[in-house]
């Protein structure tokens, strides 16, 4: 009786972590047709990331996609120079979800230590969706949608830039940021997975 009991255990355990696992599925299926450069004429003015009409980039989930490689650079596409406790730089993102996949998450990362994001704000079609849960750390920064955001959402973020550098110092270069939304595979993939566990532990 123990052991059957360990077996089923192991099996619910095995079945949990694989569901997790795909749950937490991540990456970019049109990464090919995104832009990668984005220019501010003039810091302070910030960064704007929309497509070239001025519209939203849509952004499709892909579970073993990549993630998105932007730079955020200077006039022309160069470096820019900003210095330590300046004022924040503001960045706005017009995006949609585009594909089949809902997003359950959105996350973005700053891969220079010395910089950090500061007062995200998110609006999906025209409001502040329901459930949603911001995670905030340094320069890493994440949004939690519940229920899930369906595919044709308009979204708005909104968030700063600052430099923490050393007083004094000067920071010149372009900036790395990755992004890439989260979602769950397709109920029939979770219920083949689960159906397949039960199989197992019929025989056993």
């Amino acid at each position: 009786m123990k052991a059957q009991n360990s077996i089923k255990c192991l099996v619910i355990a095995s079945i949990s972590l694989a569901v997790s696992q795909m749950a937490l599925a991540q990456g970019v299926g049109n990464l090919g047709s995104l832009p990668t450069q984005f220019q501010t004429p003039i810091p302070p003015s910030g960064w704007i990331v929309v497509d070239p009409s001025g519209g939203p980039i849509p952004v499709s989930l892909d579970p073993n996609g990549p993630v998105w490689g932007k730079n955020f650079t200077g006039p022309n596409g160069g470096p820019f120079s900003y210095p330590a406790f300046a004022p924040p730089l503001p960045v706005q993102e017009l995006l949609v979800v585009a594909g089949n996949l809902a997003w359950t998450d959105w996350h973005e990362d700053v891969l220079d230590p010395n910089w950090a994001w500061a007062n995200p704000t998110i609006l999906v079609n025209g409001s502040v969706p329901p459930g949603l849960t911001i995670s905030l750390f340094g320069g890493s920064l994440s949004y939690f949608f519940n229920p899930a955001l369906a595919p044709g959402s308009l979204i708005d973020i909104r968030k700063d830039l600052v430099y923490n550098g050393l007083p004094g110092t000067t920071f010149i270069g372009t900036l790395p940021i990755h992004e890439y939304p989260t979602g769950v595979p397709e109920p029939a993939s979770i219920g083949l997975f689960c159906l397949g566990g039960l199989w197992a532990f019929r025989r056993r």
